[in-house]
């Protein structure tokens, strides 16, 4: 049986290949290119509905607060600061819907509000993956009890039917991050 935290840390595997592959949208938009509407219509239906919806939702409701109340005082600023994080990559998630749900070309100053809004979320999406991998996630292992997590995977099975998971993301996401990934350097102008 799997851990809770390694379902987690599955779930950032596809994550991190969806905000590779809208990081390398803006960096297309940012150089001029053609605004790749039916994309960007994908990505942020998969950060609403998958990372926000499901997978920030799993650690909300047990990682965090479980976490909290067995954790020390750092502990207790690590699950502060990934909520704050949580909090900022919603409302920023929120903003790129609102203001660039793709229905046709942007303007000049479109393309730098959405490629600077793109890069905003991904680089909080990126620092919460960190914390959470190298500090939420062992601590999570090491001091709530076995016990206490029981329930944490059948919950979340639960919530994917009800909200789609990440097996249903997984296929698609990958190919948007085929086409869209760059390699790890920064985007020319941004």
């Amino acid at each position: 049986m799997l851990r809770p935290t390694d379902n987690l840390r599955a779930d950032h595997a596809v994550v991190s290949r969806g905000i590779a592959a809208l990081q390398g949208l803006a960096c297309h938009v940012r150089r001029g290119g053609a605004f790749p509407v039916a994309d960007c219509a994908r990505l942020l239906r998969f950060l609403r509905e998958f990372v926000i919806a499901v997978h920030m939702r799993k650690e909300q409701e047990h990682v965090c607060p479980a976490v909290a109340m067995r954790g020390d005082e750092a502990v207790a600023a690590l699950v502060g600061e990934l909520a704050r994080l949580h909090d900022e990559v919603r409302e920023l998630t929120h903003a790129l819907v609102l203001f660039w749900e793709p229905v046709g070309e942007l303007s000049p100053e479109e393309r730098a509000g959405f490629a600077n809004t793109v890069d905003a979320v991904t680089n909080r999406a990126r620092r919460m993956q960190q914390l959470e991998d190298t500090e939420l996630y062992p601590t999570c292992d090491r001091v709530v009890p076995a016990d206490d997590q029981l329930d944490w995977n059948r919950d979340w099975r639960q919530l994917e039917v009800e909200r789609g998971g990440r097996s249903a993301w997984a296929d698609e996401v990958h190919a948007l991050a085929d086409r869209w990934a760059l390699p790890r350097r920064p985007c020319d102008g941004g």
